[in-house]
């Protein structure tokens, strides 16, 4: 049997192909914006958008007049994730990190605009923490998986990604200012390691290191939450640093830097 081309479905196409679009930057686009870029007629392009929207697939900003990718991707990625070889090799990792400190490991992907726990074992010191695998944390300048991915983006991107996010105050610990936390992003770099002490939580603490894939680019971080008080401690967060990127850059070298 010859070959015969395969058949199309246009309207699917091009759903594929507006969620494609937005998956790039600058991440957001006006109708306008999209007809143009995809050459897709306005009233095709308009009922696409509606059911994109109503299954949460996309978000209309009422204000801004554009649409950006919905959060029903983060769920399904974090399903994708959750069952795949990534994840079950992060968690021996995770298991060496909870073994050796006692606190509660965490493995933590960045989503486009968010960061979202994927993985999460329990030490023997652990407290509740309140968080678990498929949360999301929307701010980066507030927790310490969110600093060591704004201290690996280039200054112009990283702006962009705070001036859609903002510097919400959670705490009244949290960073407030740009000067602020480009220093904070300094010390990211130099230590190897981010830390948040109550910034994104009241009592909370999180240190966590980059994992590099092949090419050098975050593909995750490895993250250690406690109590507050304990990071306190003389020598702790330093103690917590070193086991941090000590296993975030075992992982990195291992297949688990690989996503």
């Amino acid at each position: 049997m010859k070959n015969k081309s395969l058949a199309k479905a246009p309207a699917l196409e091009r759903g594929l192909m507006v969620m494609e679009a937005l998956a790039e930057d600058p991440y957001e686009m006006g109708l306008q914006e999209l007809v143009d870029a995809l050459n897709i007629p306005m009233a095709s392009l308009w009922r696409i958008m509606k059911v994109l929207e109503a299954r949460g697939y996309v978000i209309f900003d009422r204000k801004r007049h554009t649409y950006r990718l919905g959060f029903r991707f983060m769920y399904m990625g974090s399903i994708v994730l959750g069952g795949s070889h990534f994840r079950s090799n992060a968690r021996v990792y995770l298991r060496r990190l909870s073994e050796a400190t006692g606190e509660t490991s965490e493995l933590d992907v960045r989503i486009r605009d968010q960061l979202v726990l994927m993985d999460q074992v329990t030490g023997p010191n652990a407290v509740y923490l309140y968080s678990h695998p498929g949360s999301a944390m929307p701010y980066f300048h507030a927790t310490a998986p969110g600093k060591v991915y704004l201290a690996h983006m280039n200054a112009e991107k990283m702006r962009l990604v705070l001036a859609r996010l903002g510097l919400a105050r959670l705490t009244p610990k949290t960073i407030q200012s740009m000067e602020d936390l480009e220093k904070e992003l300094e010390r990211v770099r130099a230590s190897g390691f981010a830390v948040d002490v109550e910034e994104m939580r009241e009592g909370v603490a999180r240190v966590a290191a980059p994992v590099f894939d092949g090419d050098g680019r975050v593909s995750a971080c490895i993250a250690l939450a406690c109590p507050a008080f304990r990071i306190r401690e003389e020598g702790r967060e330093e103690t917590y640093g070193a086991w941090v990127k000590r296993i975030a850059a075992e992982m990195s070298l291992g297949e688990g830097g690989r996503l």
